[in-house]
């Protein structure tokens, strides 16, 4: 090590807020308990199923891989690559953001964080539908054609991936946002002054401070954004046209196509397949996640200049990501007839009756209330199972390295995972025998679990030491230091539930009583049914955005620190 290397090596803080190496009577027996639930719920309902896959999948001997040979298999799997890699995308937009507006007034800051972070709770179904509005190719109803005073066949096979790319960018760039900015905001800017004094260079700088500190953060958006890119289903089926579908549609929505003409031994090669590549974009998570140690407290230093280029920005993004709400709830208001024929742009006739038909349809609010209570019911089952997993797992005296290390692994495998890993195996095994209703909770619980625990996990290791009581109520204490993220685990919960329609139609279940299938089922008929879909896609919104501005301060906490501020 160089001199000048060993002084940075010297200056540079090396926080430790891992909680005390004091023994209070939780031994290791008792810290398995803890993880009984977490543990049964993942083994039972996706690790033990996904070894089921992957002997199904040699049933036929290792001829089952054929499938992967396939064009349409090699070009669906492809486009699962493509979306993992737009979760990349997502980060860099997220960064690129929270650079440019990191010298914004704290109002302004405030609003464009709430205002980015609303699209992460919107169903990808009605992601789908606002952009097909927006890029519809007919000037008449697709407002960028009617800007541009064209007919750009945007929903065409040559634009569609840039469709579909800027949907899910606007859905979750917002949240790579909020963590990065808050990152920003707690760079050690002192050691950057240190270091550049010293005369050290600048990409010796940016890997020994910069990416040390946005690396937990960028691990977090990072995961959040692969969830999302790997379970992707829904918004293909509503922002592209039946005609290009096979353009941009993953190996899950092809495998939930073909799986009976595929047999189970070529469908399950297909689950494996994709799970791989999953796995291996998942790794890099593992980088910042697995780094123990507290988030760096700011330093005071020059305030930064506040200049209206920072503000005209701010208001121009802001601009940006209203628009998509403003255009589905002005389609909603309008006369059915007239919004099948032209844009909002194009005037009234104004109308409510799209919400009156909506909401005197049984069908629709028998499965909002439906939906609302098993989103209720999952939201407190993963929190009984994640809250003491993640405890046990943020002890080193309760998890050993050795074993710690392949847990987080695992951790983040599972949260990625996709469903269509183990969905024949619970088709065939849980539904038949407990009964539908009790199995559609107990898989939605499953898949949030491994997501609940490493967010609460990396906030258990925030809590400063001196805050914990040190004897059995010790859980109780991290919990109550930690309820920011206790609060993000219980909306993560409850939107992932209440948006996700994949797990009722992979696992072929009846579970027309949940929500976003009313909502695909309105847009087989998309331009002549577009204000009746608005109208429900609006209904449907308005829950996770009211839960969002009844817990945005905690919400905001628990995304980007953990713990109380």
């Amino acid at each position: 090590m160089s001199e000048r290397n060993a002084f940075l090596f010297e200056v540079a803080p090396h926080h430790d807020a891992r909680l005390p190496e004091v023994g209070h009577g939780l031994g290791r027996w008792r810290a398995s308990l803890y993880l009984l639930l977490a543990v049964l719920l993942s083994a039972g309902v996706i690790l033990v199923p996904l070894c089921a896959t992957v002997v199904i999948s040699f049933s036929e001997g290792a001829a089952g891989y054929d499938v992967l040979l396939s064009d349409q298999v090699r070009q669906s799997l492809g486009n699962s690559f493509l979306w993992l890699v737009l979760a990349v995308v997502v980060c860099a937009a997220g960064l690129g953001l929270a650079w440019l507006t990191r010298g914004a007034d704290p109002a302004l800051s405030s609003v464009l964080r709430f205002l980015l972070v609303l699209p992460a709770v919107v169903s990808p179904l009605t992601t789908g539908a606002i952009f097909r509005l927006l890029f519809d190719t007919n000037h008449q109803r697709g407002l960028v054609n009617a800007v541009l005073g064209t007919d750009v066949a945007f929903l065409g096979p040559v634009w569609i991936w840039l469709v579909v790319g800027l949907a899910f960018v606007w859905q979750w760039g917002g949240v790579a946002f909020l963590v990065f900015h808050e990152a920003l905001a707690r760079l050690p800017t002192h050691l950057l002054r240190m270091t550049r004094a010293f005369g050290v260079r600048r990409q010796r700088r940016v890997w020994s401070v910069v990416v040390p500190a946005l690396a937990g953060p960028a691990a977090l958006a990072y995961l959040f954004a692969l969830v999302a890119a790997a379970r992707v289903f829904d918004m293909v089926l509503m922002a592209a046209p039946g005609s290009v579908q096979a353009e941009v549609e993953g190996g899950g929505l092809f495998w939930w196509r073909h799986h009976g003409d595929l047999g189970a031994a070529r469908a399950s090669a297909l689950s494996v397949g994709l799970s791989l590549i999953v796995a291996v974009m998942a790794a890099p998570a593992l980088f910042g996640l697995r780094m123990r140690g507290s988030r760096p407290e700011p330093v005071p230093g020059p305030a930064p200049r506040r200049s209206w280029r920072v503000r005209l920005l701010c208001v121009a993004i802001s601009v940006v990501w209203v628009l998509p709400f403003a255009v589905l709830v002005l389609t909603s208001l309008r006369d059915p007839t007239a919004a099948a024929l032209s844009g909002w742009w194009s005037g009234g006739p104004w109308t409510l009756g799209s919400y009156a038909q909506v909401l005197t349809d049984g069908g629709f609010t028998g499965a909002f209330a439906t939906t609302l209570l098993r989103a209720v019911v999952v939201v407190g089952l993963v929190l009984l199972a994640a809250v003491p997993a993640a405890y046990v797992l943020a002890h080193e005296r309760l998890m050993p390295r050795r074993a710690w290390r392949p847990a987080l692994l695992v951790a983040v495998a599972l949260a990625a995972l996709p469903p269509q890993a183990f969905a024949v195996p619970l088709q065939r095994w849980l539904s038949p025998v407990i009964g539908t209703a009790p199995a559609l909770t107990i898989v939605h619980a499953a898949l949030v679990i491994p997501l609940a625990v490493l967010v609460l996990h990396n906030a258990f290791l925030r809590v400063p030491a001196p805050m914990l009581a040190r004897d059995r109520w010790e859980l109780v204490h991290v919990v109550r230091e930690a309820r920011p993220a206790v609060v993000l685990a219980a909306v993560l919960a409850f939107v992932l539930v209440w948006n996700d329609m994949i797990v009722g139609l992979l696992l072929n279940w009846p579970a027309g009583d949940h929500l976003p299938l009313i909502l695909l089922e309105e847009s087989r008929h998309f331009m002549s049914a577009a204000a009746t879909l608005a109208a429900q896609s609006v209904i449907a919104t308005a829950v996770p955005v009211i839960m969002v501005l009844a817990t945005r301060r905690r919400l905001y906490q628990g995304l980007t620190q953990g713990v109380r501020g």
